[in-house]
């Protein structure tokens, strides 16, 4: 079993703060649409911090938090 998940992510916008409002799982048939959080801006390319950018998060299994922001074709082996 993997150190990490993998969550597809969709920017909506809202830059404040130093955080970037993402929805993730959008578009995956939900109910609610998604999960929308706040990832620091940091994390996010310059060119994936658009709205409606699409990407990967990495959320680390034990604590919850957000690792890495990956683009949709990078590969990054240790994740679910």
């Amino acid at each position: 079993m993997s150190e990490h998940w993998r969550y597809p992510a969709r920017v909506l916008g809202c830059l404040r703060n130093g955080e970037i409002t993402v929805i993730l799982c959008a578009g995956m048939g939900l109910v609610d649409g998604g999960r929308q959080t706040e990832l620091p801006v940091h994390m996010i390319p310059f060119d994936l911090r658009m709205p409606n950018s699409e990407f990967d998060v990495l959320l680390d299994r034990v604590s919850g938090h957000f690792v890495k922001v990956l683009r949709k074709d990078e590969i990054y082996l240790d994740c679910d």
